[in-house]
């Protein structure tokens, strides 16, 4: 399972602190820049360097547009290049071939892929068009612009975030006491997600996929799939929102909180990977959609959104039927005014039934790599279960759903807060208590090692 090792996160937070201690006010966002630097060559080595280059042909791009000495088009063809090139070669990042990858403190070699193209492809996309629609000017500094694309902790959790909108809070650099105590509660929040809660439904999928589970049966390893990869991408999201949050950087949130009991297809992507989707509805869908005057061809550029979301993710056939679902499913759900059912506590609670079951067979065909397969294994085969192979993890089982519900429980509290939001409002002892049952049951129960990331390779 890929996985960051702590000590490679407290080493970047040790040394970022000390640097923004000692360089002046101006100048602390050099502190940032260094360690990003530094500890990104520690994971990819010389790679590297292509990245710099990279920046450094955006940083030149911005003024060639500005300038309208090149058609934006044209230079954006350029730049997705290389992630087009990686998708098409390199054919190992998809969750079959995931257990054997392991991005730890010394082994960077095993790599298969540059870390963060995506990221730093889409975020220098959104500067560029930025730049051509006049929201913001071309960035005079290359290391600023550098900065901006290779911040460590954002690369390393995913939200995309706007030029403008990052960049303002790297001027104003601070480390107070309420800038530390709020990064580490949201540290703390991602480590209980993630060494207990996601590690463990992980652990569960593994056995139950390698066994001889079939027929209606197998939809359960679709909704374990679905569960984890919530509580890991998110977990991810809000560990490195702390790490950020430290220098007084608020990174956007990704996930709406109990997106996983959501009742609709339109509602859970409304609150799912919320930065991607906001980008493909920013820089493709609204782009095409103002063409579409008469309103036409909605639905049409809808599916195409979805379809470049799945060849975002792995370009194959099994994830192209992926997208095409997920873009039916919200079309057919656009025709149906679900509103309109009567008794709304009972059409709330049958919606979320309704959607964990298709995301479920969905999660399914993104993990698979043969759909006809997967097709007859679920519908034409034999239903089984295998009792044996579950009984071993009965502890698993308990300590998954005691933790979940204390997941739960403060998200259902939380309501739209933010996590360290939400807590920090809390008297002190509520708030210190909440500390130690968490703390608690990461040092019992969590596991050890590291912070695992699944999207961290696409």
């Amino acid at each position: 399972m890929a996985s960051i090792n702590l000590l490679l996160i407290i080493t970047y937070i040790v040394l970022s602190i000390v640097l923004v201690y000692v360089l002046p006010k101006k100048r602390k966002w050099y502190a940032l820049l260094c360690t990003s630097i530094f500890f990104y060559y520690v994971l990819v080595g010389s790679k590297i360097l292509f990245l710099i280059l990279f920046s450094l042909i955006i940083y030149k791009a911005g003024f060639f547009i500005h300038k309208k000495r090149f058609r934006v088009t044209f230079i954006i063809i350029g730049i997705l290049l290389p992630l087009i090139v990686s998708k098409f070669l390199i054919s190992n990042s998809h969750f079959e071939n995931y257990s054997s990858k392991h991005i730890t403190f010394t082994s960077w070699s095993t790599i298969l892929q540059i870390i963060g193209i995506s990221y730093i492809t889409f975020n220098a996309i959104s500067y560029l068009i930025d730049i051509k629609k006049k929201f913001i000017k071309p960035e005079g500094n290359f290391f600023f612009l550098l900065l901006y694309l290779i911040y460590f902790p954002a690369i390393f959790s995913g939200p995309l975030h706007r030029f403008k909108y990052l960049t303002s809070q790297f001027k104003n650099i601070t480390i107070t006491s309420d800038s530390l105590s709020s990064g580490l509660r949201l540290i703390l929040w991602g480590l209980f997600k993630n060494m207990v809660i996601a590690q463990r439904i992980f652990s569960i999928f593994v056995t139950l996929k390698s066994s001889d589970i079939s027929g209606a049966y197998y939809l359960l390893l679709g909704l374990l799939f679905f569960l984890y990869l919530y509580c890991n991408f998110s977990s991810f999201i809000d560990f490195f929102q702390g790490v950020s949050q430290i220098f007084n950087i608020k990174l956007k949130n990704n996930f709406r909180n109990r997106i996983y009991v959501s009742a609709s297809r339109q509602e859970f992507w409304k609150g799912w990977h919320i930065t991607l989707n906001e980008w493909f509805r920013d820089y493709f869908f609204f782009m095409l959609a103002k063409k579409d005057k008469k309103r036409k061809y909605t639905d049409y550029i809808l599916l195409l959104t979805f379809l470049l979301i799945a060849l975002w993710h792995e370009i194959s056939i099994t994830l192209l039927i992926w997208g095409l679902c997920n873009a039916s499913w919200i079309i057919l759900e656009k025709k149906v005014d679900f509103q309109k059912f009567a008794y709304p506590k009972l059409r709330k609670l049958g919606g979320v039934f309704y959607h964990l079951f298709f995301s479920s067979l969905l999660a399914l065909i993104f993990i698979s790599n043969d759909f006809h397969s997967l097709f007859l294994k679920i519908f034409f085969t034999p239903s089984t279960f295998p009792i044996e192979s579950m009984a071993n993890h009965t502890n698993n089982i308990v300590i998954i759903m005691f933790s979940f519900l204390i997941m739960d429980y403060h998200f259902k509290k939380a309501k739209k807060e933010r996590f360290d939001d939400y807590i920090g409002s809390k008297k002190t002892f509520n708030r210190w208590f909440i500390y130690f049952k968490l703390t608690l049951i990461i040092l019992i129960f969590g596991a050890t090692g590291g912070i695992d990331n699944y999207y961290i390779l696409f």
